[in-house]
């Protein structure tokens, strides 16, 4: 029987996945060269990137979806997948983990579907500030100023939440750096200043940005108090 679902696990994720023939299971312990290598192995005609623990739903309806779908990427209750093709195809310089691949794939997607079922339910994943996933996010973010007139609608929405939805949890994990002095207000600020040239995400991160009011903190250098510190550390995720 061929294999309709890969399941690549980016890390040291647990799972019990049922044992299915329509199943293949890759594993990579850490992002770049490994996770390139990782996509190279897939045989399957889609694959979900996990890089946290997992329990599997209403896996044997959600396989009988995927073997009837052709779009490039599936959106299901609680994530989302791509079809095979679009991710082997990724350069390894955008294999550096997850997100970075996804986010990259998705610019190479034509169509989206949704499904609406819960096949597996992901654990959460607390982030802290790094240079690396810096600089990721705005290699994407000038990828998506340069493309997003070339994008059909419907990708275009797909990549225009998940980039805003990366933003959130990027600007409270800078702004907890930041009030531990792990690093300098000037480097969000500068970030801050590049996404003006994406206006749109811009003026909707200050707008979705639910744990405070961005607009004030913007005007004070994104200093947070230590209550703010708190809601920002329950509400952070990946």
């Amino acid at each position: 029987m061929k294999k309709v679902l890969t399941v690549a696990v980016c890390k040291n994720a647990g799972a019990e996945l049922p044992a299915k023939e329509e199943i293949e299971i890759l594993y990579a312990e850490e992002g770049g060269k490994a996770l390139y290598e990782l996509l190279k192995q897939i045989k399957s005609k889609y694959a979900v990137l996990v890089d946290s623990d997992f329990v599997c739903g209403e896996t044997e309806a959600f396989l009988k979806e995927l073997d009837d779908a052709s779009a490039d990427i599936v959106v299901f209750e609680g994530g989302y997948l791509f079809k095979s093709a679009v991710l082997k195809s990724l350069p390894a310089k955008y294999c550096v983990d997850r997100y970075s691949a996804e986010i990259f794939a998705a610019f190479n997607a034509k169509s989206v579907a949704t499904v609406k079922l819960k096949p597996f339910t992901f654990s959460a994943v607390h982030t802290e500030y790094s240079d690396e996933i810096a600089a990721m996010l705005t290699d994407a973010l000038d990828e998506f100023k340069r493309s997003k007139a070339k994008l059909t609608k419907e990708v275009y929405s797909f990549i225009f939440e998940a980039l805003l939805s990366r933003l959130i949890t990027f600007y409270m994990s800078a702004m907890l750096a930041i009030k531990a002095k792990a690093i300098n207000a000037e480097t969000l600020k500068e970030f801050d200043s590049r996404l003006k040239d994406n206006i749109v995400l811009y003026l909707a991160l200050e707008k979705r940005f639910y744990a405070a009011d961005l607009k004030k903190l913007r005007a004070k250098d994104f200093k947070i108090s230590f209550i703010q510190a708190n809601k920002f550390k329950k509400r952070i995720r990946k």
